[in-house]
């Protein structure tokens, strides 16, 4: 029976584009749609990149009125892109489609070829919103630019690897969990390729073609990957999610390595063992905590990216149940059935996730900060895995040992406040007397003690 969305995602196929255009050093994302649309994607989607300096991305944006929605918009998105070109020194000009362009017809790809025949770097995409969630914008721009852009000969001395499936902007932690995974990559004489980020660029987006192998980490980037391999038979590797953990970075590793039919020599050998060790010793600190929270029932919810390997950590590492595996991302209908034999269960909006977790019969539920009301209306402890604050996206991340770290970081202080007395707040006597008292210890109407 067909009900109504309650809390749907919040951003749309074009915010997603624009976003990943904006994450690669030297492209410059021009939007051909209306002003809401660029500045929707800059600031209510994801809060200035979720965690990135404030300020908005380089965007330009042709600001369709009322009268190029009537009579058409191409002159105005010609005079954009020479405006744009104008005052850009070098690099990639991107020209987005909004939906109101889409829909109503403009010539997008005559008005781009009139300056590339000129020499000018302008390629067009359609993105328009209809066309499905904000990580759908990565994969359609992406598998546009793995289509058309030529790669460039350039001598390879160690193999290089395409990261494909972490979304900027939009998959929390983005650029930490790619400089983990080139961490990992490069421990076992591998050659990340990530395209986004600092390490990343348009030298990045040319050797694309260049690679020896594509390793995808979620459904998005499944379109860039098989664009690469039926044009310039690069092979796929992929992975069920971000490894989280030191097993699971091993087994995805050797998988890599054998798709490459390049052994793994001593010093990989040594480098795995040593994520091993940090790993082990990590676990025996905490063991006794662990042991005290006792085997909880867990429920997960998350991306495609992350959940699923969240969700893998706690089963086979710490010998957890996970009653529930919930994805809020849409992936694409295709990948779907793959998913769900996995036990993952899809919720595009806030009533369906809502519905999995209250009938879950779960005792601890990870998830974002939007997901905390869940944990308190069902009275199960909470442990935040997806939320970012501050420069977050740039330091936090899951992938590896070091994501493990932090999870069970995560998880003992969660069950441990959820194990802890009630509290109460101080009685303003006592708090003045505190506040007056003690040299050095801050104390405001927050403070709260043991009851």
């Amino acid at each position: 029976m067909a009900r109504p969305l309650v809390g749907p995602p919040a951003s749309c196929a074009l915010h997603g584009a624009i976003l990943t255009a904006a994450a690669i050093p030297g492209v410059i994302p021009l939007v051909h749609s209306t002003p809401g649309c660029a500045l929707r994607a800059g600031t209510g989607v994801t809060g200035d990149l979720s965690g990135a300096p404030p300020g908005l991305p380089l965007v330009a944006s042709t600001n369709l009125a009322e009268k190029h929605v009537v009579f058409g918009g191409t002159s105005r998105l010609r005079e954009e892109i020479k405006n744009t070109l104008a005052v850009v020194e070098s690099g990639l000009v991107a020209v987005l489609t909004g939906c109101p362009t889409e829909m109503i017809g403009d010539d997008v790809a005559a008005m781009v070829k009139e300056v590339t025949s000129q020499g000018e770097a302008v390629i067009d995409i359609q993105t328009a919103g209809f066309r499905g969630p904000a990580r759908a914008g990565y994969d359609l721009l992406l598998t546009a630019l793995a289509s058309r852009l030529e790669p460039r000969a350039e001598p390879a001395d160690v193999p290089r690897i395409n990261i494909l499936g972490i979304v900027p902007g939009i998959d929390p932690h983005w650029l930490s969990e790619l400089e983990e995974l080139s961490r990992l990559l490069a421990g076992v004489g591998l050659r990340a390729n990530p395209v986004f980020g600092p390490a990343g660029g348009l030298d990045a987006l040319h050797a694309l073609g260049r690679a020896e192998a594509s390793l995808v980490l979620s459904p998005w980037g499944v379109g860039p990957a098989e664009a690469l391999r039926q044009r310039l038979g690069i092979p796929t590797v992929v992975a069920e999610g971000l490894p989280v953990g030191a097993a699971a970075v091993e087994a995805l590793l050797r998988r890599l390595s054998e798709a490459l039919g390049r052994p793994l020599d001593g010093a990989a050998e040594a480098f795995l063992a040593s994520e091993r060790r940090h790993e082990d010793y990590l676990l025996n600190q905490i063991l006794g905590r662990l042991v005290s929270a006792g085997r909880q029932r867990v429920a997960v919810i998350g991306g495609s990216l992350a959940a699923p390997g969240l969700e893998r950590f706690l089963t086979t590492v710490l010998g957890w149940k996970t009653v529930a595996l919930v994805l809020t991302d849409e992936p694409p209908a295709a990948l779907r059935p793959a998913l769900a034999a996995e036990g993952a269960i899809f919720a595009p909006d806030a009533a369906s996730r809502a519905e999995a977790i209250l009938t879950s019969g779960a005792s601890l539920l990870i998830g974002g900060a939007d997901d905390r009301a869940l944990a308190g209306r069902r009275g199960i402890a909470f442990v935040d895995a997806g939320s970012v604050s501050g420069l977050g996206a740039l330091t936090g991340g899951h992938a590896g040992r070091a994501g493990a770290a932090r999870l069970l970081s995560a998880l003992v202080t969660g069950l441990e406040a959820a194990d802890a007395p009630a509290l109460r707040p101080y009685p303003a006597e006592e708090e003045k007397v505190l506040s007056l008292g003690l040299p050095g210890l801050a104390v405001d109407r927050q403070v709260q003690i043991l009851a």
